[in-house]
C-alpha cells in the first residue's frame, strides 16, 4: 500500500467511470485519456475490448505470484515465485496463484504457513519447471497456467491437510490466473503445484 519508493513512479490507471462522468468530475484525467485516444491507445488489442477502454480487469490480490517468462541466465531459474506481502495487484507479467478452499482455510488458521508454502514453491527443481514449459529463441522460457499446474510438488502437499480434501487428492491447491492489463486435474507423483483455470477476462 502507498507509493513506490522509486525515482520514476509508474501507476496503473483503473477507472470505471463513463467518459462523460470523467469529463465533468475529473478534467485532468479527461485530458489524459484524450491524449491516449489521440495516440491510438484506445484501439489497441487489449483496450478495444474493454468498456470503457481504460478500465482494468478486476482481480483481487493473491498471496503468491509467479513470473511466467524469463531466461535461465548463469544457471538461475527463469521462473520465480513471490510472496506478496503488500497485497499488491499484479500486472500481466505474473501468474496469480489463488489458494483454493482447503489451502485458504489452512492459511487463515496459520498465517505463518504462507512462508512455508512459498519456500516449497521456490524449492521446486528448475528442471521440473522447464520440462513443463516451452522455450523460444535466445533461451527465453515460458510457462502457462496449465503447464505450471502439471509440475509435481510433493513437498508442498506435505504442508497441507490432505484428509480434508476427499476425492480430490492433493492436486487442487491453487487456481492460476493471468491478468490482462494493458496486459488438469488427475493424480501425479505426490502432488501438482496447481490445478489450473485460465482466466483472461
Amino acid at each position: 500500500h502507498g507509493h513506490p519508493l522509486l525515482d520514476r513512479r509508474l501507476f496503473l490507471l483503473d477507472c470505471r467511470l463513463p467518459k462523460e462522468a470523467v469529463r465533468q468530475q475529473h478534467p485532468a484525467l479527461w485530458r489524459y485519456l484524450q491524449e491516449g485516444e489521440a495516440k491510438g491507445v484506445a484501439k489497441r488489442y487489449l483496450c478495444r475490448g474493454r468498456n470503457p477502454w481504460y478500465a482494468q480487469e478486476r482481480r483481487s490480490p493473491t498471496p503468491f505470484v509467479c513470473t511466467y517468462i524469463g531466461r535461465a541466465n548463469r544457471g538461475g531459474k527463469p521462473f520465480r515465485f513471490i510472496l506478496n506481502h503488500s497485497c499488491a495487484t499484479a500486472a500481466n507479467v505474473y501468474l496469480l496463484m489463488y489458494p483454493r478452499a482447503v489451502v485458504a482455510h489452512a492459511l487463515r488458521n496459520n498465517p505463518a504457513l504462507a512462508r512455508q508454502v512459498w519456500q516449497a514453491l521456490r524449492d521446486i527443481p528448475v528442471e521440473a519447471l522447464l520440462a513443463e514449459g516451452r522455450v523460444y529463441g535466445g533461451g527465453l522460457h515460458k510457462i502457462e497456467p496449465r503447464e505450471l499446474g502439471n509440475v509435481a510438488a510433493p513437498a508442498l502437499a506435505k504442508l497441507l491437510p490432505t484428509a480434508s480434501m476427499p476425492g480430490r487428492g492433493q492436486a487442487d491447491m491453487f487456481d492460476l490466473h493471468t491478468v490482462v492489463h494493458s496486459s488438469a486435474d488427475g493424480p501425479s507423483n505426490g502432488a501438482r503445484a496447481a490445478a489450473c483455470k485460465r482466466s483472461a477476462a
